[in-house]
């Protein structure tokens, strides 16, 4: 069966035989591909569909934009359309398999941007990557994922990792149940008594957190201004920003 113009596949080479499985579902292995780059696509979802259109598979390309998709059509003919961002939607003429078997193939797909209404869509970024360019076009002082990295596993607490990052304008006590202070501020004043607080994942959690260095992504340090701004009466005097490692971990200077 042949794709429509705007639904085009094509099938590169069938990497390996069919052989032989013990199970009664058809299974298509092998990786995504840019048909103009002929990089792979990570995180494409394929969706394996009879000739009713009901969907009888589906499966997601891994970071090395390899895929392994079980099917249940009981022998029956089936296509499969892969979709992502920054990729054509594209649907496969048909495949016929039988019951048990398991071929390898290598999946060709036009690469190119999403045009939307308001918005260009080049790629996908992970939280924590939109979080930290967020935080530089803030134009915040940031400590960046590379600057975190070479410390976070060595330190036993989240100071630490402001002492080796260099934090000139901050204050910050030998002791973890003490709070960080501005430098500003000057000791013995009352003005010194104003704790900056912490602020992980987006929620503001106070001046003493309990946190473990190694699950840092990056930080930032917000003036009394800048907080005051971002997070209102809850952060008046300054704040030290944390992103988890939790919503992602590419490092990018």
């Amino acid at each position: 069966m042949s794709a429509s113009p705007r639904l085009r596949f094509w099938r590169c080479a069938i990497v390996a035989a069919v052989i032989a499985s013990p199970v009664d579902a058809q299974v298509m292995r092998g990786v995504v591909r840019s048909q103009t780059t002929s990089r792979t696509i990570e995180r494409a979802r394929l969706t394996a569909q009879d000739r009713a259109g009901r969907v009888v598979g589906e499966t997601t390309s891994d970071d090395g934009g390899r895929f392994t998709l079980r099917v249940q059509a009981n022998g029956q003919p089936f296509m499969v359309t892969v979709r992502r961002i920054g990729v054509e939607p594209s649907t496969t003429a048909e495949f016929a398999l039988a019951p048990g078997d398991t071929a390898e193939y290598e999946l060709s797909v036009p690469e190119r941007s999403v045009v939307g209404d308001t918005v260009r869509v080049m790629g996908m970024a992970s939280l924590n990557e939109s979080r930290y360019q967020e935080a530089m076009r803030r134009g915040w002082k940031v400590f960046s994922p590379a600057e975190v990295a070479k410390h976070r596993d060595e330190a036993t607490h989240v100071y630490d990792l402001l002492r080796w990052a260099g934090a000139g304008s901050l204050v910050i006590p030998n002791r973890p149940t003490e709070c960080v202070k501005s430098a500003r501020y000057i000791a013995g004043e009352r003005r010194g008594e104003r704790c900056m607080v912490w602020v992980v994942d987006g929620y503001v959690l106070g001046p003493t957190p309990v946190l473990n260095p190694a699950d840092t992504y990056f930080m930032a340090i917000l003036t009394a201004s800048e907080s005051a701004v971002q997070f209102g009466d809850k952060a008046p005097w300054g704040a030290i920003v944390l992103y988890t490692r939790m919503n992602g971990d590419r490092i990018h200077p």
